[in-house]
This record gives C-alpha cells, sequence and structure tokens, in this order.
C-alpha cells in the first residue's frame, strides 16, 4: 500500500464489511481492505455494467480531457465522449449495442476516477450499482477470502469540485452491502446504515428519478440512463478491475 498507516478506528477496524465515501474514504478503506467495491449510480458504474455485459471491456480514466485522449489512444481503446456526443458516450444506454471485445475509455471525475485510483492500492476492485448489486456482491465476497471488504459511493461534484452527497449511491453502496451482509461476518456502523437506508426505500425506482442528480439527467433530456441506473439486479454482471480494465470477471 501507498499510504500512511491509518488509525484503525479510522478504517472502521475488526468489520468484514466497511462503507466510506469519495476519494479519501476510498485511500482510508484501500489501507486495509482486500476487496473495493466502487458505486456510482448515475452514471459509471451503470454504464460499466452495460458495456461489461455486452462483451466490451472499460478502461477507467480520471480526467475528461486530453489526457483522457492521449490515454486512451495508447491503450487502443475507443474514448467514450460526453453525453450527446458520438456513437458511445458516458451515457449508459449508448453503450447496450457496443460492440463485443471492444476495449472502451470512460472519463469521468467520480467513479472513474476513484477506480483509477483503485488500481494502485493492491486491493481486488469490483465497481457497482443498483443493477448488479446482488452479483458483484457475490464476486466481492468470494475475492475477499475472508478479508475485509470495503464499499465506497463517489458522491457527486459540485462546481467547486467538493463532493456532493449522493442519494443514488447511498442506496446503491446500502444494495451491495445488505447482499454482503448475508453470511460475511459483522458490518461496520457505516456500512450497516447504509444497508438500512436501501431496506427501507419503498420506492427505489421513484428515489433515483427524483433525487438530485436523477433529476438532473431528466432535465436534460438523458431520462433513459436513470431508468437503466434505476432496474434493481436486472444484471448479471461483476466487472472487476484487472491490469487497469474491467470486464465481466
Amino acid at each position: 500500500m501507498s499510504h500512511e498507516p491509518t488509525d484503525s478506528a479510522v478504517v472502521q477496524s475488526g468489520h468484514a464489511v466497511r462503507f466510506d465515501w469519495g476519494l479519501e474514504g476510498l485511500r482510508t478503506l484501500g489501507a486495509d481492505c482486500a476487496v473495493l467495491v466502487v458505486v456510482d449510480v448515475l452514471s459509471f458504474a451503470t454504464s460499466v455494467d452495460v458495456a461489461t455485459g455486452s462483451g466490451a471491456h472499460v478502461l477507467p480514466l480520471p480526467c475528461h480531457d486530453e489526457r483522457a485522449r492521449n490515454a486512451a489512444e495508447a491503450a487502443g481503446a475507443v474514448l467514450a465522449g460526453s453525453r450527446g456526443t458520438g456513437d458511445h458516450s458516458s451515457s449508459p444506454s449508448t453503450l447496450e449495442q457496443v460492440p463485443e471485445g471492444t476495449l472502451v475509455a470512460l472519463a469521468s471525475p467520480n467513479g472513474a476516477a476513484l477506480c483509477s485510483e483503485a488500481s494502485e492500492l493492491g486491493a481486488v476492485v469490483f465497481t457497482g450499482c443498483l443493477r448488479n448489486a446482488g452479483t458483484v456482491a457475490a464476486a466481492a465476497g468470494a475475492a475477499a477470502r475472508n478479508g475485509p471488504i470495503g464499499v465506497v459511493a463517489a458522491g457527486e461534484r459540485r462546481q467547486n469540485g467538493t463532493i456532493r452527497f449522493a442519494v443514488e449511491d447511498l442506496l446503491g453502496a446500502g444494495a451491495i452491502i445488505s447482499a454482503l451482509s448475508n453470511g460475511l461476518g459483522s458490518c461496520s456502523v457505516e456500512a450497516d446504515t447504509a444497508a438500512r437506508s436501501y431496506r427501507s426505500t419503498t420506492d427505489l425506482h421513484r428515489a433515483v428519478r427524483y433525487c438530485d442528480s436523477g433529476r438532473e439527467l431528466v432535465a436534460l433530456g438523458y431520462g433513459a440512463d436513470v431508468e437503466l441506473a434505476a432496474r434493481t439486479d436486472a444484471s448479471t454482471t461483476a466487472p472487476r478491475l484487472r491490469a487497469g480494465v474491467f470486464s465481466h470477471r
């Protein structure tokens, strides 16, 4: 691991399943966890689920600028554009028909950035969402080999770059944690709270559609992306990061 030692109380030590937010949360849990699951429901993790479910592979990139273009070109990847641009974009609905075997580079400041960083932490890395919560939980549990699992909600970004609470990521993380907690051992208070939030939400579709991120996408004309993201356990993919690229197991 590449970090300074972290106080055991802060890494939710002693618990099999742990939960935190954003880049600093990823680094904190990554110092101690055998497996990390990065959750970004709207929309990186959903995009990866859809693309890998079609047999494609995904290269996560932390920024969408000339550096991303250069990295994609060096890897021989097709760089997905911003929503509304090109045949393949960060809009999950554009990745449903991506040709099998295609390497797609997906750039985002949240989920992709966290996954790019996670690849350097020494843990096994998955990305998960509501669509594949149960399958990702099963794969993460098998990969952990009795080691702790850290679930990290990416959150969203305000205009000044600070992290914003994202209900959809809390619910996605809670769905995965709920499935993980069936036999893996104790959840930290943080993880248990996320799981309880998921289980107590009676209308997940409505919650995803009418949270801030969902409303923003619907207003911009991307309601189809929100619909895809809200389909809980509709997918059986478990995108795992190997050599910096996500594939379906």
